[in-house]
């Protein structure tokens, strides 16, 4: 039977790669460059697939906050507190620009072909510091399981 830190380890796994796939649609859809699709259609596109980014984002953070593997690696590896802060930093920073970027993606009208351009660019550097988030968090996750600390005889 499992114990609870592998079913934690596990759910946090599957939202990781779940998170990633609708991460992956929202890319698709922001690079969309069909003549046929008109703006509105992309907007409205935009605006489904976001709410999902939206939410899973909040699963993902969640887990890892909240009793997840940080709390794990720095009861063990006290020294990276710091790296872990700034990695719950950027979590906190993540969910206030979202919550910022779907009101504005929302008011956009189907004739503000620039301000829908500016908030496209926006959302495509947020994936893009989600991503750096995700490469250093799991850099301290590896470092932290393969680092001897020593101690031994």
């Amino acid at each position: 039977m499992p114990t609870l830190r592998e079913s934690t380890g596990s759910m946090a796994c599957m939202e990781h790669q779940v998170f990633e796939h609708i991460k992956q649609a929202l890319l698709v859809t922001l690079n969309w460059q069909a003549p046929s699709v008109s703006m509105p259609r992309k907007l409205s596109s935009l605006q489904f697939t976001i709410k999902s980014f939206q939410r899973h984002l909040d699963r993902v953070v969640s887990i890892e906050n909240e009793g997840g593997y940080m709390a794990d690696v720095a009861d063990a590896k006290p020294y990276m507190q710091d790296r872990i802060d700034q990695l719950q930093r950027d979590h906190v920073c993540f969910r206030d620009r979202l919550r910022k970027l779907i009101p504005e993606l929302n008011d956009i009208k189907e004739w503000e072909d620039a301000r829908f351009d500016s908030v496209c660019a926006d959302l495509r550097e947020l994936i893009e510091d989600v991503d750096r988030h995700n490469l250093a968090e799991g850099e301290l996750l590896q470092e932290s399981m393969l680092t001897d600390d020593g101690g031994e005889g």
